[in-house]
């Protein structure tokens, strides 16, 4: 009787190339054929229109990669009971979050991309709230401001080129007129605006804030402008309470 010998497996390596040669056709699909159909996305309970993004950021939403540490810091140091400024809302995630989840109901967007803002209060709708967003851009001083814009809403910088090879001049304000123009007290502060941060004078913030969430940007402004923002903040009375990936919290008490 004559057996035939089973097939011999495949070596690890085969089976290490096999396996990778999957893997890349499926993110090949994914980002060709299966993240472009995506319309929306929820994170954190909160609904976001994703129809006019790249699959990048499309797909770093749905892994949850999205504003991570600003999140983060606004859950474990912000409450209900704060009333908060926010200068570089984006497409309105941290706001909707801080929000509906915090329960803030004096929350304030400043936003400086006219498209993004159109964006942001789609989101809102989305959400069944209103928006209080402003068009402006942070900056030293009133006036107007050239914004340059990327492909990427996260790339409008006031400091760097973008991608998009397109700039606009946008509306700006001073954080002194940012702050007159709310019919509240802010408590805290919520600033990403991509390297614009080296401009703003923080011998402005009021004395009714005690809590900064700011994201720094070194590669954008250099490590000693950083390191001056930091020891600014220190000398208007605030210490560095927890830094996560860039993003700090500043507390004052």
């Amino acid at each position: 009787m004559t057996t035939t010998a089973a097939p011999p497996r495949p070596r690890l390596f085969e089976r290490t190339l096999l396996f990778q040669l999957w893997e890349d056709f499926r993110t090949r699909w994914k980002f060709k054929f299966t993240l472009p159909r995506v319309r929306t996305v929820t994170l954190e309970g909160v609904q976001l229109d994703v129809s006019a993004l790249s699959p990048v950021m499309k797909n770093n939403l749905l892994l949850g990669r999205y504003e991570v540490q600003e999140r983060t810091l606004a859950q474990q140091f912000l409450t209900r009971d704060d009333t908060v400024l926010e200068v570089g809302g984006a497409i309105g995630f941290i706001g909707l979050f801080c929000q509906t989840r915090l329960g803030i109901t004096r929350y304030t967007t400043v936003e400086a991309n006219p498209n993004t803002v159109e964006l942001l209060k789609r989101n809102y709708a989305l959400n069944g709230r209103e928006a209080v967003v402003w068009n402006l851009a942070l900056a030293g001083q009133d006036g107007e401001v050239t914004l340059n814009i990327g492909n990427e809403f996260w790339e409008n910088s006031l400091v760097t080129g973008a991608s998009g090879g397109r700039s606009v001049r946008v509306p700006a304000a001073s954080l002194a007129s940012l702050v007159r123009r709310l019919d509240y007290a802010p408590t805290a502060l919520i600033i990403d605006i991509e390297g614009a941060e080296q401009f703003v004078d923080f011998r402005q913030v009021p004395a009714s804030v005690h809590k900064i969430i700011i994201e720094l940007h070194p590669l954008f402004i250099g490590h000693a402008r950083t390191y001056q923002i930091v020891a600014s903040l220190v000398n208007l009375g605030f210490q560095v309470e927890r830094e996560e990936g860039g993003t700090f919290l500043f507390l004052r008490s």
